[in-house]
């Protein structure tokens, strides 16, 4: 456990809220002919606002270092190890791991489908609705405008290292992966 919240109703909302939001998003989609994988199921205000933060960019990452773990952030690596050799990530973790893709993408375009990729292709959940819930929230779905705009995420909801050490064991988890040669 690297979480410091141990509530029940953390866990309850992740098991039941969240993956109904997923399974419910997933329906939707297959009704209204869009496939999962379409920017079209993240918010326009989303999609507008990273494209606008886009140009900002300039520390993008090529998706085969990002696939082998091979980022700038040594944290956002020890989760794609963990991604690549055990299948899963710790959920907050998850978070961390697609807003990093976020950030050293070049546009929403690119984030969605680099996240698609690592995620069905090593993600033991992986193109489930549950996964794309996480995939989506990472790119403003299911949350609302964070302001002020600022990069590379614009009005959406940020994340950092910095703000998950401060959240997290993150020693801990860093020492349990070691401990499992992740």
């Amino acid at each position: 456990q690297i979480h410091s919240e141990t509530s029940a109703g953390k866990f309850v909302d992740e098991l039941v809220t969240w993956r109904e939001l997923g399974q419910n998003m997933a329906h939707y989609a297959y009704r209204a002919g869009i496939p999962l994988g379409s920017l079209q199921l993240v918010p326009n205000w989303a999609v507008e606002t990273l494209r606008k933060f886009t140009p900002a960019r300039g520390n993008q990452v090529d998706l085969q270092k990002l696939e082998a773990a091979q980022s700038p952030d040594p944290v956002w690596n020890a989760a794609q190890r963990e991604l690549l050799r055990t299948g899963v990530i710790h959920n907050y973790m998850r978070m961390l791991w697609g807003k990093g893709i976020v950030r050293w993408s070049n546009g929403p375009e690119e984030a969605l489908q680099r996240m698609e990729y690592l995620n069905n292709k090593y993600s033991l959940d992986g193109r489930d609705p549950n996964s794309y819930t996480g995939i989506y929230w990472c790119l403003g779905k299911y949350d609302r405008p964070w302001p002020p705009a600022r990069e590379p995420f614009g009005l959406v909801r940020s994340m950092s290292t910095a703000s998950a050490q401060k959240k997290l064991r993150m020693q801990s988890w860093l020492a349990n992966l070691s401990k499992q040669n992740c």
